[in-house]
C-alpha cells in the first residue's frame, strides 16, 4: 500500500494547492549571491596587485580613460563617441561595438537628443600576466535627454586589459552594478557579459 501523503486523511480527496510557492527566498539568494561575487571580485583586484601592476600609470590610465569613454556621448556628434570606444578597444569587443553602435545605437543617442557624461572616481588593477590584467573602475554617469534626466553613482567597470603593441587595449566590458537602478544598460554585444553604452530609453538606467 502506497503510504499516505503527509498532511491528507486516507480516503479523502486529494488537496489542490491553493497558490505557487513564493520566490522571495529565491530572488534573495540570487541577489545575495550577486553581491558576493561583485565585492569578491573586487578583493581579488586590490589583494592580488603588485608593484608591476598596481603601479602601472599607463594601465591605469588606460582603463580609467576607456571607462570614460564607453559612457560619455553626445547626440551632436555620436561618431566622436564611436572613435573614443574603439580607439581603446581591441579584439572581438571591438568589432562587435562597432557593429551595435552602426546598427541602431547611434541614431538612438541622435533621435533622443541624448548626452552623457562619465568621471571616473577610481581605478584598481591586478598584476600584469603577460600582457594581461584586469581593471575594475568606477565611474558616476550624469545623463540627460528626451526621455528624462538621470544621476548614477559608482557604476563599477570590469575591463580585461590586453596590451598590443605597447598600448594598453579593452578586450572585454562587464557591468558589475547590481540592485535597483543597475549599471550599464542591459543590451548586449555578443555574449551575456559584454555590455553596451547605457541606453537612454531605459527607465531604470543613464
Amino acid at each position: 500500500m502506497a503510504e499516505d501523503v503527509e498532511g491528507h486523511e486516507p480516503g479523502a480527496a486529494p488537496r489542490t494547492a491553493s497558490r505557487r510557492p513564493g520566490r522571495g527566498p529565491l530572488v534573495a539568494a540570487i541577489a545575495a549571491a550577486a553581491v558576493f561575487a561583485v565585492v569578491a571580485c573586487v578583493l581579488a583586484v586590490l589583494l592580488a596587485g603588485t608593484e608591476e601592476g598596481a603601479d602601472d600609470g599607463d594601465l591605469r590610465q588606460a582603463a580609467g580613460r576607456f571607462a570614460e569613454a564607453m559612457v560619455t556621448y553626445d547626440h551632436r556628434d555620436p561618431a566622436a563617441h564611436r572613435e573614443a570606444v574603439l580607439a581603446g578597444a581591441t579584439g572581438s569587443f571591438r568589432t562587435q561595438y562597432a557593429e551595435a553602435f552602426d546598427a541602431g545605437l547611434g541614431e538612438l543617442i541622435t533621435s533622443l537628443s541624448a548626452t552623457s557624461t562619465g568621471t571616473v572616481e577610481d581605478v584598481y588593477v591586478t598584476e600584469i600576466d603577460a600582457g594581461q590584467a584586469l581593471a575594475i573602475v568606477v565611474v558616476d554617469i550624469t545623463t540627460r535627454s528626451d526621455a528624462g534626466d538621470r544621476v548614477l553613482d559608482d557604476v563599477y567597470m570590469r575591463l580585461t586589459m590586453v596590451r598590443v603593441e605597447g598600448k594598453w587595449l579593452v578586450d572585454e566590458v562587464v557591468d558589475l552594478t547590481f540592485g535597483e537602478g543597475g549599471g550599464l544598460s542591459p543590451g548586449t554585444v555578443g555574449d551575456t557579459s559584454t555590455t553596451i553604452p547605457a541606453d537612454p530609453t531605459a527607465p531604470s538606467v543613464p
